[in-house]
């Protein structure tokens, strides 16, 4: 997704850079043409290989499909310590993620970076999760610790809150700077500077009003004048990014299946 990311910024980089690099990972490469034959894509013909899923996706939706595979793996186990079912937290990563797409373009941030911000903020769970599972001794569940602080109890239980979790992978990753802050201090947005914080707070809470939230963390959420002032935002327009946040998540979760 870094390297995917960086190849789409370059208006330089065409349609061969692109599938070259998606083709490294054969895996991600038989599933991007699964997801090209399905109905979301609907075409007369089949189609056979990686350059024609790509020229038929387009450029930004590619983006946009890697990184739903991506996040798609979230499903394929569930989150006992957080009490998240696998398709609740992937519906919540690309959902969230489809929303900082769509805010951004108001806000005059880079659309692919805040997509990337929205699906990987909650890969911390998925590693806080396989940490406990690792432990000799026994974790209790959130739900159970009687802890009303989602951070707190992380803080007890590993030692650290997992938006510092995420961002250590992310940076580890390669990932720019800009959206591993962004995930670091979204919990904690009241004070901050960086736009693509309050942004991401706010697609948080967006999310979680609609029905797309997780345990714990409506607490965090902010729906102030300095949310939508520092990410940029005219609260009036937000219901039409909203919108296409939701024709696009339809069509996603159709071609994931």
């Amino acid at each position: 997704m870094a390297e995917l990311g960086r190849l789409l910024r370059n208006p330089h980089a065409d349609l061969k850079e692109i599938t070259a690099h998606l083709k490294h990972d054969s895996a991600l490469a038989a599933r991007l043409l699964r997801i090209a034959n399905s109905a979301a894509f609907a075409q007369s013909e089949p189609v056979a290989s990686i350059e024609e899923a790509a020229a038929l996706i387009g450029f930004q939706e590619i983006h946009r499909v890697v990184g739903a595979v991506a996040v798609d793996q979230f499903s394929l186990r569930n989150y006992p310590l957080y009490g998240i079912p696998g398709r609740r937290l992937r519906e919540n990563s690309l959902f969230v993620a489809l929303l900082m797409e769509q805010l951004a373009l108001p806000a005059q941030e880079d659309p692919q970076a805040a997509y990337t911000i929205g699906l990987f903020r909650s890969i911390k769970k998925l590693a806080l999760e396989q940490l406990a599972e690792s432990s000799p001794e026994a974790v209790e569940a959130f739900a159970a610790s009687g802890q009303a602080d989602l951070l707190s109890w992380e803080k007890h239980v590993f030692g650290v809150i997992s938006n510092d979790a995420t961002a250590a992978i992310l940076k580890q990753w390669h990932f720019p700077h800009e959206i591993s802050k962004a995930i670091a201090e979204h919990y904690q947005a009241a004070g901050r500077n960086h736009p693509l914080t309050h942004l991401l707070n706010l697609a948080a809470h967006m999310a979680d009003k609609l029905g797309y939230g997780l345990p714990g963390e409506t607490s965090y959420w902010l729906d102030t004048d300095e949310v939508y002032r520092k990410s940029g935002l005219d609260p009036r327009q937000s219901k039409r990014h909203v919108d296409r946040a939701f024709i696009a998540f339809d069509r996603l979760s159709r071609a994931l299946g």
